[in-house]
């Protein structure tokens, strides 16, 4: 069941079919062809409006922000949007915790998602990505409360210079756990918490056995996003063809 409705699921499924064909499905399409073997029809007649999305090797020096991290950039800049845009996700463990393990596994999961080890420069063409060597996560233990939650995390994170992820374990004994990651917006969404906690969970378990996880590399990361993104779109001063003709159809619509 999607909530929305069947308008809602279309427009989920609509999403899903740009991000696996690379190509455009108009809203009609999805109703004059309700069905799976309807679109695929539709879409082999289509040509690819897009240019696949791939790791980019060499880097250039210079990743710029993709534009929704521009915007939280931008709104951090004019004053800090506090915690409007830290994005908490608690994870309860029963047992007997490897403190040792939990935070090799944390290093381990930012090793692999670059977003949660970038931070953001600037200079006078405007701010850019720079990811940084993988650390150890830092984790402070506190009591677990007796009643209620434990405060949030409202401190604002220093984009410029802080990993946007800050891990606290909360402990009751030795058999009740709370973990609570704090992420900022700019690096992971709601879409991003199930991945990350599959692979944290992961590579706890690989670390409780005594050994490093056991896993393909991602095949893209978000710099590579934002770099597809910009060759897409282009920049507000200097936007594509294809980024300059959306724009002119939504100012005149």
């Amino acid at each position: 069941r999607v909530a929305g409705g069947p308008h809602r699921a279309h427009h989920l499924l609509e999403g899903q079919l740009l991000v696996g064909e690379g190509g455009e499905v108009a809203v009609r399409a999805l109703f004059d062809h309700p069905t799976p073997a309807g679109l695929l029809t539709a879409l082999d007649r289509t040509a690819p409006a897009r240019p696949p999305l791939h790791a980019v090797r060499p880097r250039p020096a210079r990743v710029p922000l993709s534009p929704a991290q521009r915007r939280l950039w931008l709104l951090e800049r004019l004053g800090g949007a506090g915690p409007a845009y830290h994005l908490p996700v608690g994870l309860r463990l029963a047992g007997t915790l490897d403190r040792d393990a939990l935070v090799a596994a944390l290093g381990d999961v930012v090793e692999r998602h670059e977003s949660l080890r970038t931070v953001v420069a600037e200079d006078d063409d405007g701010p850019y990505q720079v990811v940084r060597q993988a650390a150890p996560v830092p984790l402070p233990v506190a009591p677990l409360p007796r009643t209620g939650s434990p405060a949030p995390d409202t401190e604002p994170f220093a984009l410029d210079r802080e990993p946007p992820v800050r891990a606290r374990l909360f402990t009751d004994g030795d058999r009740d756990h709370l973990l609570v990651l704090t992420f900022h917006h700019i690096a992971a969404d709601g879409w991003s918490m199930l991945p990350l906690l599959r692979d944290l969970t992961d590579a706890y378990a690989a670390r409780k056995a005594g050994h490093a996880p056991e896993r393909p590399p991602l095949p893209v990361q978000y710099a590579d996003y934002a770099l597809w993104q910009q060759a897409l779109l282009g920049s507000a001063s200097e936007p594509t063809e294809r980024a300059a003709r959306q724009l002119a159809h939504w100012r005149a619509a």
